[in-house]
């Protein structure tokens, strides 16, 4: 027997589907966006579709990842953290004395994680409880933790084989996918889960969206925050292991003039520079779309100041999409 379908259930069956594609609009967007962006390059260059290309994709895609997973948490509170490359080198160094003494593997990625969450805590420290932006706060300790970097290395690039460590940034998995490209889905896994799966991630979007409403309510606001730029932290020095890894040294300079990629790519992703929107899978999508457009300027040779130039205004471009979504325009 022919089951009939009712006026009310298709209704009911339709709003489902707007409401699905209104959640994931933005991502949705961008996931036409990167296909567009890929036919273009596909065509302008013969090197581009293959899976050994999407794979160097995958791979430059993994340190911006890494750190922008911890970042989207921080930025989901407003905070702004453009520390990360400062904290990724420093935490390294650190590393790099530990295996020029020789200690076990685990040891050394248990100290570079620990100074990555102390940086972390220290700019979370100054933003929850001194109450300074967080932009600011972490504007001052980007050169602050630079420096140390410096200090300790005497601003020399340290160079260091250690085959154990090496696996994070050149070792394959089941000898086909690089651990990099692992480590970064996994961190944006947890990520995502952090944020759609715990009462943590709930605070994180309350006190965003409304952060006096939130404390009315009984949430710890300053310890959320506290808590987001640890996270960004532990993220950052992440990333600094898979860079370090790659080139078997630690550059102090490494990352200087590219600590806003990260957060086009975040943007980009539909996240409010106010806080309280966005999330993990805009956040794969932004990164994913700057590191394609990345890779297929290098395959057409374009030359590094076109580059600069063209990441200047994909920035751009994603503040003023930002504004549009905010409606800021409207209220002119």
């Amino acid at each position: 027997m022919e089951k009939v379908t009712s006026p009310d259930t298709n209704k009911a069956a339709g709003s489902k589907v707007a409401r699905l594609l209104q959640s994931s609009g933005t991502t949705f967007s961008l996931i036409i966006v990167y296909i567009v962006i890929c036919i273009v390059f596909s065509i302008l260059s013969p090197y581009f579709f293959s899976l050994s290309n999407f794979l160097n994709i995958g791979v430059y895609a993994s340190i911006i990842g890494v750190m922008a997973a911890g970042s989207t948490i921080a930025m989901l509170l407003g905070a702004i953290d453009i520390s990360q490359y400062a904290v990724a080198t420093t935490s390294n160094v650190v590393g790099v004395f530990l295996i020029t003494s020789g200690y076990p593997l685990p040891v050394i990625i248990i100290a570079i994680v620990a100074v990555g969450a102390l940086f972390g805590f220290i700019n979370g420290f100054l933003t929850a409880y001194c109450h300074i932006p967080a932009i600011i706060v972490t504007l001052g300790t980007m050169q602050v933790f630079r420096a140390i970097g410096y200090i300790i290395s005497s601003g020399n690039t340290m160079m260091f084989s250690h085959e154990g460590f090496s696996i994070f940034g050149k070792g394959y998995v089941f000898g086909a996918v690089p651990v990099s490209i692992v480590i970064v889905v996994l961190t944006m896994y947890f990520a995502h889960y952090i944020l759609s799966s715990t009462s943590y991630g709930r605070m994180v979007y309350a006190v965003g969206g409304n952060e006096k409403a939130s404390y009315l309510s009984g949430i710890n606001t300053k310890s959320t925050k506290l808590k987001a730029l640890v996270i960004c932290g532990i993220t950052s020095s992440i990333g600094g292991i898979i860079i370090a890894s790659q080139l078997s040294a630690v550059i102090p300079s490494n990352g200087v003039g590219a600590e806003m990629g990260i957060l086009a790519a975040i943007i980009l992703g539909g996240m409010s520079l106010a806080g309280g929107r966005g999330g993990i899978p805009g956040t794969v999508m932004g990164v994913l779309i700057l590191a394609t457009i990345q890779n297929g300027l290098t395959l057409l040779s374009t030359p590094s100041f076109y580059v600069m130039l063209i990441n200047g205004i994909i920035l751009i471009l994603a503040v003023f999409l930002d504004v549009i979504r905010s409606g800021a325009l409207k209220k002119q």
